[in-house]
């Protein structure tokens, strides 16, 4: 098996970002293809840096788990939509403080990867412009179909739905998203309870990022391990 992972930026900036597991040699042209096709046809603009990297896996290795139930919540703005988020963090024992902090990091946007945030709000990622990305990670075939033959969500659903499955797996209480496309405002909360796709969590134009809220005592170092190296295949 084979990991296969895109990285596409401009002047340094983070634009976009791609990755999935393939069980076969013959899929690697392919899929390299199309991530290459999605790097250079983004809305956010075209890159001047695309790093394309494959690695084989043990198959061994990989972990499979169940992909957390998805839900719709369809909201009329973003001012409806973030308090439904907000209720959603504090059912999770996420404060108030905690959860504007949260959404000014992703307002901000410009990250790869995510910011992690203890119950303290202490940021704990080790390099706070990159952030933390989690890697080798990927649906089965036969959950992206489902997904998008049944109206569940997009493909940027199947990719998210592979995250924040992973994420809840490895102990985080919750993670919150907005996408760092310009024109898609639909984010989501990620708990133990489920992934939450929330319409218009962002307006259009707005930037967008991921905050993980962790417990205070989290070992940190052996959580960014995992996130980023531990292969998963939600299923």
């Amino acid at each position: 098996m084979f990991s296969i992972k895109m990285r596409a930026s401009k002047k340094g900036n983070h634009i976009s970002g791609a990755e999935t597991i393939v069980d076969d040699e013959k899929y690697i042209e392919l899929t390299t293809n199309e991530f290459i096709k999605r790097a250079l046809s983004h809305e956010n603009g075209a890159p001047d840096f695309i790093n394309i990297k494959i690695e084989r896996i043990n198959k061994n290795e990989i972990t499979y788990i169940n992909h957390l139930p998805i839900k719709t919540i369809n909201c009329k703005n973003k001012e409806e939509a973030r308090e439904i988020a907000k209720d959603i963090l504090k059912n999770e024992g996420i404060n108030d403080d905690l959860i504007k902090k949260a959404f000014k990091i992703i307002d901000k946007g410009g990250m790869r990867g995510a910011s992690i945030l203890n119950l303290k709000g202490e940021r704990l990622e080790p390099d706070k412009e990159r952030g933390v990305r989690v890697k080798n990670i990927s649906t089965t075939k036969e959950l992206k179909e489902k997904i998008l033959k049944n109206n569940i969500g997009t493909d940027r659903t199947v990719d998210a739905i592979a995250i924040a499955s992973k994420v809840i797996s490895l102990g985080v209480i919750a993670e919150l998203c907005t996408s760092d496309n310009k024109s898609y405002t639909t984010g989501y909360i990620a708990t133990k309870d489920g992934y939450f796709r929330i319409t218009n969590l962002k307006r259009g134009n707005e930037k967008g990022g991921r905050v993980f809220f962790v417990k205070n005592d989290v070992n940190i170092d052996d959580l960014i391990y995992k996130l980023e190296n531990k292969p998963y295949i939600v299923k």
